[in-house]
């Protein structure tokens, strides 16, 4: 029997929810049935070292190699590279900006060849460029685009994109409220859109969780645990607040937060300027954040929008109690004071809702005690979905 042939495209495998996602899809399809390849724009992510064996690993197209090439190649690079910096600088003016892949790529789509192997199915597992890419550049049966964020408020030009989308078989939205997000976008996706949530594998969560100890927290202290991106819609400043607000009341904790990203330097110097050194700590990306997760008392999500809120998934699989902001998603992962605690936007319900958790001991007890007893969180019943997807 010949196996069908997928080609998954994406950005990179640097820690995040859909590169979480596409891990553990990879790490439990059938391997006997498909043969599936992998490109990414960038390597060298963590979670590279978890993708099995099976799965091919392709050259990473030229344009986006850091390595220099020679000749001719290396002049066009270069001059596509000052352009598109060039193009990125009078976005910027632009009264309605486009999204800066979407000036990326109409910038250099003349300089990337196509893929030569012709595949079953292509799959563009996120928004953006692994999308057009996978539209022009791969030749396949059929072709398939997650997205997975809250589109409709987003940067992407929708008229630019459709022309796009409007090529791929089926896009898959990773919630309902993704979903609705692209609907309100364009109705025309309405018949090509379904819901697949991204993968969680909760025995690999349980086992990574298990695999050390971590130095960051003490035991005399509340720990308090929030992993994702450095970036603005994650909602740091508001978390580094509500820190300067538990320190005034005189609470002894610690603040982990795990991730990486542009705001940096803006959240540490926000730290600086409240004195909050030693109790609000950005430790950076961490191949394996679950050890965090377990150890933690409370994890917090201040986010103001997600896509699906895969680290909240994660957080109750490891039996955690929650306190997270009202995004869009947060009531699909969420019973609200039964297996956590959502809370609104502004500083001080995030406060209060904080507080509340490290007060209220018989309140953490039973939030915990329901999350214990309830069925472990779980979706590799999508996989049956994707199945579904690709073979129909």
């Amino acid at each position: 029997m010949n196996k069908k042939s997928i080609l998954f495209i994406i950005d990179s495998l640097h820690i995040g929810g859909a590169e979480k996602s596409l891990v553990s899809l990879l790490n439990n399809i059938d391997f006997s049935i498909y043969d599936i390849h992998l490109i990414m724009f960038k390597k060298g992510g963590e979670l590279e070292n978890l993708l099995p064996q099976s799965v091919n690993i392709l050259e990473t197209p030229g344009y986006f190699l850091a390595t220099r090439n020679n000749g001719i190649k290396q002049f066009l690079y270069t001059f596509f590279r000052l352009k598109t910096s060039i193009k990125l600088r009078l976005n910027k003016f632009r009264k309605d900006p486009f999204h800066s892949e979407q000036v990326v790529y109409e910038s250099i789509k003349t300089i990337l060849n196509p893929i030569e192997k012709r595949y079953d199915v292509a799959i563009a597992y996120s928004q953006g460029m692994p999308t057009y890419f996978v539209c022009d550049k791969v030749n396949s049966g059929k072709k398939i685009a997650w997205i997975n964020t809250d589109y409709k408020n987003t940067l992407y030009n929708k008229d630019l994109d459709y022309s796009f989308y409007q090529k791929f078989n089926e896009i898959i939205a990773v919630s309902e409220n993704t979903r609705e997000s692209v609907v309100h976008s364009k109705e025309e996706y309405k018949d090509k859109l379904d819901v697949i949530k991204d993968i969680v594998d909760p025995e690999l969560i349980i086992r990574m969780s298990n695999e050390y100890s971590v130095s960051e927290f003490e035991k005399s202290h509340i720990n308090i645990l929030t992993v994702g991106r450095l970036a603005t819609v994650k909602g740091y400043d508001k978390a580094i607040k509500v820190a300067a607000l538990l320190k005034e009341e005189g609470y002894k904790f610690k603040w982990v937060v795990v991730g990486e990203g542009p705001e940096r330097h803006k959240l540490q110097t926000q730290i600086n300027k409240l004195n909050l050194n030693d109790h609000f700590l950005l430790i950076g990306e961490k191949l394996n954040p679950y050890v965090y997760m377990k150890s933690c008392d409370i994890y917090v999500q201040t986010s103001l929008k997600e896509g699906f809120g895969l680290t909240v998934s994660e957080a109750k699989i490891l039996k955690r109690p929650i306190i997270c902001t009202n995004f869009p998603t947060a009531k699909e992962i969420i019973n609200h004071e039964i297996d956590g605690l959502i809370v609104e936007h502004d500083i001080h319900s995030i406060f209060k809702g904080v507080k509340r958790c490290i007060d209220d001991d018989a309140f953490r007890a039973r939030i915990v005690n329901n999350l214990e007893i309830s069925k472990k969180y779980n979706t590799l019943n999508e996989i049956g979905q994707f199945y579904k997807k690709i073979n129909g």
